[in-house]
């Protein structure tokens, strides 16, 4: 192999590997996003209700539908990687001021949220 050669093939790792760290920065950022509170300042209380037999991925678009949540598939992916307990199944009461984690907390504790 010649030296302009393995420059050359350094080059391309390089920006592969920059590449996959900007990437990796980015969904990192998303996710970040994603977990924070919907509206931060919302006072308004919402009712909802979780089927007994319902998955993490129902949850998350249920909670999504009622605006609790920014991102289904990061509510979703947070209840599988936080799971004490697994989510209650019930009526809660939430508000859009909470995030994610909290949220999720919450479902897990009670089967009354306030």
């Amino acid at each position: 192999m010649t030296n302009e050669k393995l420059r050359r093939q350094n080059r391309v790792v390089l920006i592969i590997l920059i590449l996959l760290i900007c990437c990796g920065l980015g969904i990192h950022q998303y996710f970040n996003y994603a977990l924070r509170p919907v509206d931060s300042s919302a006072n308004q209380v919402i009712s909802f209700k979780i089927p007994q037999s319902a998955t993490d991925h129902q949850v998350g678009v249920i909670l999504k539908r009622k605006r609790l949540v920014r991102s289904s598939f990061v509510c979703d992916y947070y209840l599988q990687t936080h799971k004490e307990s697994g989510v209650k199944a019930g009526t809660f009461k939430l508000k859009a001021s909470y995030s994610t984690p909290q949220i999720v907390s919450l479902l897990q504790e009670s089967r009354e949220s306030h």
